[in-house]
């Protein structure tokens, strides 16, 4: 089934929400796509992945580890905030597969205790880390920028975590990069990078950075301050391999948390604001405000995508994550309302002027001067369909 939206500038217009008939991925997330049967790109992966020969994909892992391994300096290097993930991939790499990573994180913007505290395990569990840390007047400004004109608050942290890191693996010269999950085949987005092992300048700037070049912000910022943000020369860029832990081995985020916790100190949270998991996205608090944002544009939000992972996983029915969805998705991070507007430099009329100009009024009303699901599409979610 062809999918059911168009798109006008940053809001998703809906002729007829449409809902995975096997997850709850609606029609509104970007780039998704649909089957004949209203099954989403992500759940046909999904069931994909039970019939690829993992042990074939890991022995080519092992050769292209063998291509990069040095045996006196540093071989990979390892995107890790501390997190499940990467706490993963990077524990994976030196341990089962030999190699030597130079672990780098760039700070989130309003990084929270538990964030700190679980990226010094992580550390602590015998790795080295390169922690940068932007100008924290450069990174909020473009924080309240991109906040304003795209609800993208968080988007200069998702910026920097491809661009700075780039910077690094060349000043270091470590041309093997390893990422966590590929985001478009995992969750639904794009299927056109299925097949795709490695990531290209593209698939980096069209899809993971959403089209944004900080490039366009040259009128107001120098280079020296947006060096973080902007990609290397293409030249350059072409000299790095980059590549996902998923394309290598099945996703499998429960796994990780496991791994996590045992091996690097990783320590869970507990009442996360619109889910019900205690393990993910603990770094920020502007992560929150990003699930918001997400709701707010899309209609769904952090408890649909933990379900998500739940339904795909076996762990929990549609029906039961249904439930769970109409009860946590889209709940607004009342507490850290005040570090937004300290932050942003708004009061709070500014502040939900902002919001209010990018909630999607196709499917989402305000009962009781909060946005919430119409009625139909909420039956769509029950159905399916």
């Amino acid at each position: 089934m062809a999918q059911t939206f168009i798109q006008e500038g940053e809001k998703i217009m809906s002729k007829a929400v449409q809902y995975c008939t096997r997850c709850l991925t609606p029609s509104t997330r970007p780039r998704v796509v649909f089957n004949e049967e209203s099954v989403c790109n992500a759940c046909q992966w999904a069931e994909k992945k039970k019939s690829i020969d993992w042990a074939q994909k890991w022995n080519k892992l092992e050769k292209l580890c063998d291509e990069f391994r040095r045996k006196d300096d540093f071989d990979v290097i390892v995107p890790c905030s501390g997190g499940k993930d990467g706490s993963y991939v990077a524990w994976r790499m030196k341990h089962d597969l030999g190699m030597h990573p130079l672990c780098i994180t760039v700070s989130p913007p309003l990084q929270t205790e538990i964030g700190r505290r679980n990226l010094d395990n992580f550390r602590n569990s015998g790795f080295d880390l390169i922690e940068i840390r932007p100008n924290p007047e450069i990174y909020r400004r473009l924080c309240k920028r991109m906040f304003v004109e795209q609800a993208r608050a968080k988007f200069p942290f998702v910026i920097a975590i491809s661009t700075a890191v780039a910077h690094v693996a060349l000043k270091f010269d470590i041309p093997f990069i390893i990422y966590g999950e590929e985001g478009e085949t995992e969750y639904g987005g794009s299927d056109k990078y299925v097949d795709q092992m490695f990531m290209d300048s593209e698939s980096m700037v069209k899809v993971f950075h959403e089209g944004n070049l900080l490039s366009e912000y040259l009128d107001e910022y120098s280079k020296a301050d947006l060096k973080w943000w902007l990609l290397p020369e293409e030249d350059n860029l072409k000299k790095l391999r980059i590549t996902w832990w998923s394309k290598w081995e099945s996703w499998d985020d429960q796994l990780h948390r496991d791994l996590a916790i045992e091996k690097c100190g990783l320590q869970t949270s507990s009442g996360e604001i619109g889910t019900f998991t205690d393990y993910a996205q603990l770094d920020d608090i502007l992560q929150d405000l990003h699930m918001y944002e997400c709701f707010i544009k899309f209609g769904y939000g952090r408890a649909t995508a933990d379900c998500n992972l739940g339904i795909k996983g076996g762990r929990m029915s549609r029906e039961e994550a249904v439930e769970i969805v109409k009860e946590k998705d889209g709940a607004f991070p009342e507490n850290y309302l005040g570090n937004y507007l300290e932050y942003f430099d708004m009061n709070e009329e500014e502040f939900w002027r902002v919001i209010d100009s990018f909630a999607n009024i196709d499917i989402l009303e305000k009962v009781d001067g909060r946005w919430r699901l119409r009625p139909a599409v909420i039956n769509a979610l029950e159905k399916g369909n």
